[in-house]
């Protein structure tokens, strides 16, 4: 006779729970991911398909590790890999970096050329994929080390802690290191002209050999994290047979003297002109600027890096008319602080038409609360409305602004209920019967053409561009979640 235990054991057997309650199990144990998970795929074949799908999505390449990479990852585990994240580590700074001696030069563009090109040999050989997201980072750990303790050099620490609110007591760690300008947790000295030119410091790619085409990556990922510019950027951009999407995170470069590398091949709107594959669908491009994070900005001011791009060109050719010609071919399109909104608006020509294009996002400077700029801010929504008529397929415009203690957008939307206009922001904006009727005109072409008008006021406060977008609740991306988060922390250190 069976004894009440053994029944039990039984009836609580792995085997004898539903498929679908197992599946949740270990997708659970996947998703949390407690120490050596992963080694669990080994128990059956079951586990294996479950365990092995989750800790192959996301992989994190190191070029010391590339050798191996190509042998390790079989064919059958290539399919499981839907992102990669390849890191490459600059020696750490020299004993004499932050002495008045010159630190002997580091070959960091040979460094950085040599990891690209044997990842991409690699990943030359891979068949193409239907997702496969690549994203790259070059940084070197003295980084924070010294005057930028504050900075955040990959998205390891964004993965673990990504629920934690940036102001949260107890999230930011005390810094205190009086050599470098930090006193209990405040930064009291700027950091040195050297240290800014090391941190930003241009990368000129160069390879001995033809890199080879990519066929297996679908979008490409350069975060905000990658503060080091790329010199020759569109070398790799060429190399993307199959690009679909493509999220782009510059830093502005601080001073002029970044000038010297700027030539007709390297600007970015020869680039985005030129180089960009004519596959790619969306384009998120978001210009982070070290003046959002300067607390002592009595500097002399930094001429905008795309300013010093379009001297070299035609005006026809600068930042506003690529993006402009561009948006004609994408589905989607977000340009956050490199060019006013205004500066594409005058590149779209009177006969363009947008049959592609879903969602657009784009700042300007004119949106402040400043009664002097009402009728240059009424021009410009009135204008957009004109062009949103051109936009069949469109379903959410966007214009925006923000920065410490001021955030606002403009959001037109449609969905099943119809069109909406809503003003959201930390101060007021009225809309004009001029702004309504235009905005009431685009809508008449829809299902249920009456246009809804919402205004909501944010109460939040704003430390920073990073709070802003989050305050602001943007009904389409303009930044990775990554790095909006080490935006908002990074500018909460530096207001403690």
């Amino acid at each position: 006779m069976k004894t009440r235990s053994l029944t039990r054991s039984k009836a609580l057997s792995w085997m004898s729970l539903p498929a679908e309650i197992r599946l949740m199990i270990l997708e659970a144990i996947a998703d949390q991911k407690y120490p050596g998970w992963a080694s669990l795929a080994s128990v059956c074949t079951e586990w294996q398909y479950v365990l092995e799908k989750a800790n192959f999505y996301r992989i994190k390449l190191r070029g010391s590790c590339l050798d191996e990479f190509q042998y390790i990852v079989s064919p059958r585990k290539r399919e499981l890999i839907h992102h990669i994240c390849f890191n490459v580590e600059l020696p750490q700074y020299t004993s004499t970096c932050c002495s008045k001696r010159r630190s002997p030069s580091v070959k960091i563009s040979s460094i950085v050329s040599a990891g690209i090109w044997k990842l991409f040999s690699t990943l030359s050989t891979w068949v193409p994929a239907d997702n496969l997201a690549l994203e790259i980072n070059v940084y070197s750990p003295s980084d924070c080390k010294h005057w930028f303790k504050n900075i955040y050099l990959s998205s390891d620490d964004v993965e673990h802690d990504m629920d934690a609110l940036p102001d949260a007591p107890g999230s930011q760690i005390m810094l205190h290191d009086p050599q470098h300008g930090w006193m209990h947790g405040r930064q009291v000295r700027a950091p040195p002209r050297a240290a800014l030119q090391r941190l930003f410091r241009p990368i000129q790619l160069k390879f001995h050999d033809t890199l080879p085409q990519v066929k297996a990556v679908t979008r490409l990922i350069i975060r905000r994290q990658f503060r080091r510019s790329l010199v020759g950027f569109g070398l790799l951009l060429n190399k993307f047979d199959r690009l679909e999407h493509m999220s782009y995170e510059p830093w502005a470069p601080y001073e002029d003297w970044h000038r010297e590398f700027h030539d007709r091949e390297t600007g970015l709107s020869f680039i985005m002109r030129v180089n960009l594959p004519d596959t790619v669908s969306s384009l998120i491009v978001f210009e982070d600027s070290y003046k959002f994070y300067d607390t002592f900005p009595k500097r002399p001011a930094h001429m905008p890096w795309f300013n010093l791009f379009d001297n070299l060109f035609d005006p026809s050719e600068g930042l506003g008319a690529v993006f402009a010609s561009r948006s004609l071919n994408l589905q989607h399109l977000a340009v956050s602080f490199m060019v006013n909104a205004e500066e594409v608006f005058r590149y779209c020509q009177p006969m363009w038409s947008w049959s592609h294009l879903q969602s657009l996002a784009l700042t300007s400077q004119l949106l402040q609360d400043d009664w002097g700029k009402r009728e240059q801010i009424e021009a410009l929504l009135c204008r957009a409305s004109v062009l949103v008529q051109k936009m069949p397929k469109l379903h959410t415009f966007v214009l925006w602004n923000g920065g410490k203690a001021h955030a606002c957008a403009f959001i037109y939307r449609i969905d099943r209920e119809g069109a909406s206009v809503t003003w959201r922001g930390t101060w007021h904006l009225e809309f004009s019967p001029l702004v309504v009727e235009s905005w009431q005109l685009a809508a008449s072409k829809l299902p249920f053409p009456e246009l809804r008008l919402k205004q909501e006021r944010i109460r939040g406060v704003i430390k920073s561009h990073g709070d802003a977008i989050y305050q602001l609740e943007l009904p389409c991306q303009v930044i990775e979640p990554a790095s909006l988060w080490q935006i908002r922390r990074e500018a909460c250190s530096l207001t403690q």
